[in-house]
């Protein structure tokens, strides 16, 4: 009875974070003109019409083979809200799952209660400063409308994972398995390996201090994912033929350094915008020190999260691409494994502690509390129309 009651709890708990995505999903798709899933299905049907995919096909080429079987009145519309939901649901498995394994004595319930919170950790926001822009300007690990970040997320929590896999084993078996999730990201959406290319060999160097076996493996790893970068870079920039006919020369992107000018045209407060966003990271920090490095996934996913932030401050595109800031997309991945790090590793200490409510976990409790309830405030505000800023 008790194994039931389990598997039907865990049941309802899948049907109402699928649920909740459908519906949400499928009130921007309603409701949003401008909204990416809908221009990434216009997008599809132009290149379709010219006999190829876009550049990444992964996503595509999913909601394509989706709609063959499932096609409810418009193209791409209900295989597109499938896809996401699906990816969505899965990404929340993913933190279940996590929170399951580090979390000791933690009773099921109490997982859920994290795992689903989790989902919607998002920036403070601050009414009278923000004014109308919760999104634009900030960083957040939380987005509902970019279909092809949504598609490839589960991808890279699973090549963290992996990574570390690696890491304990030394295993080739793993190595390649690190490769086949990097060419399925590059297949999908590549933003996430801006960071993990610089991020896992400096990771190793630092941990080993020499030029390790494991070192050179790392390194032998990133140049060819850094090489199918620059070759799906070149397919997209300057091979795609598709371009021609939808672009004039001057309107082609280009990739260029230009520091800070995509996120100071979006940030209205640029200072009050960076300490907003990374509030529960800071307190963390503060609190526990050096401690805070006795977590490997920490201390990763803190590297992955300064180059992450590094390339978008740096680098800008030019042409039709020039405010997409394509450059930001590795972001919200690269933090959401960082706020999963901290939330493992506190809700461990404080189970091994004997669930003593000390200062500092009031603090951290605190915020993660403050920063989930801004994140429902933004998801609540998507239904009144101002999702995008």
């Amino acid at each position: 009875m008790r194994l039931t009651g389990r598997i039907n709890s865990s049941l309802l708990a899948d049907l109402l974070v699928a649920g909740l995505h459908l519906s949400t999903l499928l009130f921007l798709i309603k409701n949003y003109s401008l909204l990416d899933i809908k221009v990434h299905n216009q997008l599809l049907g132009e290149y379709l019409a010219a006999g190829s995919f876009p550049i990444p096909p992964g996503y595509y080429f999913l909601i394509f083979l989706v709609d063959l079987v499932i096609r409810v009145k418009y193209a791409f519309v209900a295989s597109s809200a499938i896809v996401l939901t699906f990816f969505q649901w899965w990404k929340y498995r993913l933190v279940f799952s996590s929170i399951q394994q580090e979390g000791l004595s933690l009773k099921t319930p109490a997982v859920f209660l994290l795992a689903f919170s989790f989902l919607f950790l998002g920036p403070i926001y601050l009414p009278l400063i923000d004014g109308r822009f919760w999104y634009l300007g900030k960083f957040t690990q939380t987005i509902w409308h970019n279909s092809t970040l949504i598609c490839v997320f589960p991808f890279c929590i699973l090549l963290v994972w992996k990574t570390f896999d690696w890491f304990r084993s030394g295993k080739l078996k793993d190595l390649g398995l690190m490769f086949l999730l990097g060419f399925i990201i590059i297949l999908i959406k590549p933003s996430f390996l801006f960071c993990y290319i610089p991020a896992l060999p400096l990771f190793i160097f630092i941990r080993d201090r020499e030029l390790s076996k494991g070192l050179i493996q790392s390194l032998a790893l990133v140049s060819a994912l850094f090489a199918m970068l620059m070759v799906e870079k070149y397919l997209i920039f300057t091979w795609d033929p598709v371009l021609d006919s939808l672009y004039t020369p001057e309107e082609k992107s280009q990739v260029v350094v230009d520091p800070l000018r995509i996120w100071l045209h979006l940030s209205q407060e640029p200072i009050f915008d960076f300490v907003s966003s990374f509030p529960l990271l800071i307190g963390f920090l503060i609190l526990r020190r050096k401690k805070a490095f006795e977590s490997p996934l920490f201390g990763f996913s803190l590297l992955l999260l300064f180059f992450a932030v590094l390339v978008y401050l740096l680098f800008a595109e030019t042409g039709f691409r020039e405010f997409h800031a394509n450059f930001y997309w590795q972001i919200p991945i690269a933090l959401f494994l960082c706020h999963l790090s901290i939330l493992q590793s506190v809700v461990k200490q404080f189970l091994v502690e004997g669930k003593k409510m000390k200062g500092r976990y009031i603090l951290i409790f605190s915020l993660y509390i403050i920063q989930a309830a801004s994140g429902i405030g933004y998801w609540l505000r998507i239904f009144t129309g101002s999702t995008l800023s």
